[in-house]
């Protein structure tokens, strides 16, 4: 289950739709050999009839929540990334990286390309590679994690884990501020198998690397 986190919560709701801003230009060489720097995982079909990319495309195609995608992928990427959208019908604004980098430099243009649609603009970053079975559940999360970042506060995601797990880092939650919204106490690594099951038994949760913010905040902290 996606759990949204922040530092407070507004009451105030926001009209506007939500930018989706998908990080799509890694290599995927963790999943060698079926994953390749010509065609990394976020492009095949591992599960399922679609690759994670159009996955994650189709889970924000709802117009009423979510706005047109902006996608920043590697320029080498660019005719899968046109050819997997045409397959889907689906359209989007594509950021092309020159040179591969980390993602901070991809989410810092993704944000200021969104700023110069909307100066009030609300993001919500996502990666293309991850899957995500309940696409319900997901939308509702990214509906109450606009609200949370209605007054320039970040808004993370958290999972509830389904066990002890050492290959994600882990969220230290606070006290509820909102029907499954929290406060973060603090982020931890990827632990050792005995801290990763401390962490379960003590309500922690995975972190999703994906985030909500209104375009102002992270604008003005880069």
């Amino acid at each position: 289950m996606w759990v949204p986190a922040c530092a407070d919560l507004s009451e105030r709701n926001l009209a506007r739709p939500i930018i989706p801003l998908i990080m799509c230009g890694g290599a995927g060489t963790g999943l060698w050999p079926a994953s390749r720097e010509n065609r990394p995982k976020q492009f095949l079909l591992l599960l399922g009839r679609y690759s994670t990319f159009r996955e994650t495309i189709r889970r924000v195609s709802n117009s009423a929540l979510f706005g047109r995608p902006i996608i920043v992928t590697n320029s080498r990427y660019r005719f899968l990334v046109a050819e997997q959208l045409a397959a889907i019908e689906a359209e989007a604004n594509i950021l092309l990286e020159p040179v591969r980098r980390d993602s901070g430099p991809a989410i810092v243009a993704g944000a200021a390309f969104a700023l110069a649609g909307d100066r009030e603009a609300v993001v919500v970053e996502l990666a293309a590679d991850h899957v995500v079975a309940d696409a319900d559940a997901f939308a509702k999360v990214c509906s109450d994690a606009r609200v949370a970042a209605a007054d320039i506060r970040i808004v993370t995601f958290g999972v509830r884990p389904s066990r002890p797990s050492t290959e994600y880092g882990y969220i230290c939650p606070r006290a509820s501020i909102g029907p499954d919204i929290f406060a973060i106490e603090k982020f931890v690594e990827k632990p050792d198998a005995q801290t990763a099951e401390r962490y379960v038994s003590a309500g922690y949760l995975w972190n999703s690397g994906n985030f909500t913010f209104r375009h102002r905040w992270r604008n003005g902290q880069l």
